[in-house]
């Protein structure tokens, strides 16, 4: 985990230095492109997209190019204020202003080698909160790597997902088809097993959410997730909507806008749910504390914090019994009755 922590720690240093070096010798010139660079998974995309809103006030006749990875396309590609998005560095063109809310050493190259009037980068972020007392959560980290670029004062935006008529169109016909009224939406999947709550939790908890609130359950995810949601399913023995295929991040995203609550790891669906303002409860591992916790007011986190939290999420000091094992169903069904009492 040191070793780890040592080079994500180098390169924001090195990441911090090049900006230094562009800002100081550059001359401050007006802007009429900018390019962001969010090399970055679904939660993290979720937790920037107010940054293009503040970018495009600012600078109104710049078009702003994202520079992403092709998953996460879905959640931006209905932004109004992102003129272009690409998946790989554009080396032939040099833009007025860099924004890297998270890139990597060819993108640091690219930066050296285009010279931009001005480079703004999380690494600079990353240190200076580090030395005012640690990391902020994502949406605050995000804007502040281009709050000097923002009148004095100026507040962070709530992130938003711009949805389209074609995806809202789909998914109203997945719920008339599936005959769903009132529904849970439940994404027992995560990028990490020690994210994972055991699926006999999971299973006891649906059966509650049907019996005790009356809901329909949906489980979302990839096809990767199947096998653990088919296991769930056949555990709890009650009736249960896939949507595993053909669901766009989209798709998700109008679907679980339509739920009376989604219970879900701490992954990305978990994030898509909260900027949707969806009531929810999510189950926290080895998660950084505060960081990455969903935001709104009708979100709810179960989280135990331990003295080796936060870790790499791969190897576990207690692998008999890991953290996301301490989650009691009794706990999440205590978060679930106050969120939909509200």
């Amino acid at each position: 985990m040191l070793q780890k922590f040592n080079k994500e720690q180098f390169y924001f240093l090195a990441s911090a230095l090049v900006s230094w070096f562009i800002n100081f010798i550059k001359p401050k010139k007006p802007v009429h492109s900018i390019l962001v660079i969010k090399l970055d998974e679904i939660g993290d995309m979720v937790y920037a997209l107010h940054v293009f809103e503040h970018l495009k006030i600012q600078y109104p006749d710049a078009p702003i190019t994202l520079l992403c990875k092709p998953f996460v396309k879905p959640l931006v590609q209905n932004t109004p204020s992102i003129s272009h998005i690409i998946h790989q560095i554009p080396v032939s063109e040099k833009f007025d202003l860099v924004v890297e809310l998270r890139g990597n050493w060819d993108t640091m190259k690219y930066a050296i080698d285009k010279m931009p009037n001005r480079r703004l980068d999380r690494g600079t972020v990353r240190f200076l909160n580090k030395l005012k007392g640690g990391q902020k959560h994502e949406v605050i980290t995000n804007f502040e790597v281009i709050k000097s670029l923002l009148p004095k004062g100026t507040i962070p935006f709530t992130p938003e997902i711009k949805l389209d008529q074609n995806s809202k169109a789909f998914v109203e016909e997945f719920i008339l088809d599936k005959k769903l009224k009132n529904f849970a939406v439940i994404h027992c999947g995560a990028r990490r097993k020690l994210r994972q709550w055991p699926v006999e939790k999971f299973s006891s908890l649906i059966k509650i959410l049907i019996e005790k609130y009356n809901l329909q359950i949906v489980f979302a995810g990839t096809e990767e997730d199947e096998p653990v949601i088919n296991e769930i399913i056949k555990l709890s023995k009650v009736e249960a909507v896939v949507c595993t295929r053909n669901f766009s991040l989209l798709h998700f995203a109008c679907l679980v806008q339509k739920a009376k609550l989604f219970v879900g790891n701490e992954s990305g669906p978990l994030h898509i749910a909260a900027v949707m303002k969806t009531p929810l409860v999510g189950i926290y591992g080895p998660g950084v504390p505060g960081v990455f916790y969903p935001i709104g007011d009708k979100s709810k986190v179960v989280h135990h914090i331990l003295d080796c939290n936060p870790c790499d999420q791969v190897q576990c000091v207690r692998r008999e019994n890991p953290c996301i094992n301490l989650v009691t169903l009794l706990e999440v069904e205590q978060n679930i009755s106050e969120i939909l009492s509200v």
